[in-house]
């Protein structure tokens, strides 16, 4: 957990972060020979963030992944701590209006949870080693 919020501080400090994060995700997608649709998954999978998030809800995100009531709760609501808790659900259904497959909606909307499926798994590593 500690080395999360370690990482998480290092790189999504910087200004546009989150734009170098997706693509630096379907990078190693490619690389790792996924198909295009799982490549979709990784540049959209956190279209939703909000702009303005700020590096304290990036962390207080990460630690809340150990209470998942509390954080669900705190999810709910506009404000950008609530849309960037939220933001998996909020991409899927950005994904969903686009015209995005239920592949690639499911991934986005469970690429915070716990892998199920090889798809997940690899979606989950790519987010991760696209992280330093």
């Amino acid at each position: 957990m500690l080395h999360r919020v370690q990482q998480t501080v290092r790189y999504l400090g910087s200004t546009g972060a989150d734009d170098r994060h997706a693509s630096e995700t379907a990078r190693i997608l490619r690389q790792l020979g996924a198909d295009e649709e799982l490549v979709v998954a990784g540049i959209l999978h956190d279209a939703a963030k909000p702009a303005n998030t700020l590096l304290w809800h990036r962390v207080a995100g990460v630690l809340l992944e150990l209470t998942p009531r509390v954080r669900a709760r705190l999810a709910s609501g506009d404000s950008t701590f609530a849309r960037y808790l939220d933001h998996a659900r909020r991409g899927a259904e950005l994904a969903r209006v686009d015209g995005a497959s239920e592949r690639v909606i499911r991934l986005i909307a469970r690429h915070h949870r716990r892998p199920g499926t090889d798809d997940e798994r690899l979606l989950a590593r790519a987010d991760r080693e696209a992280l330093p």
